[in-house]
């Protein structure tokens, strides 16, 4: 497969209708395997409570979940979330800028759609509990309307940025194995 990368592609949010069609026209969208930086960034934390936006089809989510997390998915497509609660993970139909939760102390987003806006920011901050950790990750491209981590570590208030960087990406599967690097930031509640 030739090298892609999507630094210089400028994204743009999908809307849950696009995601739903996308998830009912196959059986599986994703590769099926936990994201390597959630792996490489979790495996050292002690298990407790965690938010997976953008669940998907529950990788991410059974991952954490076999590991002693109490994990919760959201996302706003109907058929990602019933593959979700098929691997044995709770879920919700929602959509992040609705959704509202007592604070988790993991809140991992991977290629999510938080929008660029003062308002998303503070919900997500509201999300990450005392001491908790968030771990935000989006492919290496350009957006004016989806909250890249280079943006989002500059417009934080509540959490600091323990890690902002490139990562390359090594996906062989799945609608995403196309994007060969990407930005992850952690952060953790002040």
């Amino acid at each position: 497969m030739p090298e892609h990368s999507h630094q210089g592609h400028r994204g743009s949010a999908p809307s849950a209708q696009e995601m739903e069609e996308r998830y009912r026209a196959t059986a599986q969208v994703w590769s099926g395997s936990p994201n390597a930086t959630l792996v490489d960034y979790v495996s050292d934390l002690p298990a407790g409570t965690a938010l997976d936006i953008g669940c998907g089809e529950g990788a991410d989510a059974q991952w954490l979940h076999e590991r002693g997390w109490q994990v919760l998915g959201i996302d706003f497509a109907p058929t990602a979330v019933a593959r979700t609660k098929a691997r044995g993970v709770p879920a919700e139909v929602a959509t992040f800028d609705e959704f509202s939760h007592a604070p988790f102390d993991l809140v991992t987003v991977h290629y999510g759609s938080v929008r660029a806006t003062a308002g998303e920011v503070a919900l997500l901050e509201k999300l990450v509990a005392p001491g908790g950790t968030l771990l935000y990750v989006h492919h290496d491209m350009e957006s004016e309307e989806i909250a890249r981590p280079e943006w989002l570590a500059e417009n934080l208030t509540e959490l600091t940025v323990q890690t902002l960087r490139r990562s390359p990406r090594h996906v062989t599967s799945g609608a995403g194995a196309h994007h060969t690097s990407d930005v992850v930031l952690v952060a953790k509640r002040r």
